[in-house]
């Protein structure tokens, strides 16, 4: 069986300068590069492909630690600072960016200073809450 008809193509009698040209599949389907796939399949595996693209773009590369591991590295540190009463892993407000929330008692200039904006690429983001008191039993 020759190449022309492994493809669906026969090149036996055409001209040896651009064969494809004249192919009436050419712009209606890929026969010319797929010859079994039509354009809306190829279309559509485009589409797809792009947006795996898109997802391993948006996940974090593979050099940053991991948010819990990175709290759990730096929780005491920020736990020191004055009026800090507590850290945990939230989200920004795009609902999708995951940040270390510091809990404040009170805002006070001096822990907004001492406070970093990012720790290891993820931000730091700070959330009034009160005094944190146990419950009496």
């Amino acid at each position: 069986m020759t190449l022309g008809k492994m493809i669906g193509f026969d090149y036996r009698n055409r001209p040896a300068v651009a064969p494809f040209v004249n192919h009436p599949s050419l712009f209606f389907s890929t026969g010319a590069i797929f010859p079994k796939m039509k354009i809306w399949q190829l279309c559509i595996g485009v589409i797809v492909a792009l947006g795996f693209a898109q997802v391993m773009a948006e996940s974090p590369s593979p050099s940053r630690r991991d948010i819990n591991a990175v709290l759990a590295a730096h929780d005491r540190q920020l736990l020191e600072l004055p009026d800090v009463v507590g850290v945990y892993v939230g989200v920004l407000a795009d609902g999708k960016t995951p940040c270390l929330k510091v809990m404040l008692a009170r805002p006070t200039p001096e822990t907004e200073r001492k406070l970093p904006r990012q720790i290891e690429g993820y931000p730091v983001v700070t959330e009034i809450s009160g005094e944190i008191r146990p419950l009496r039993p």
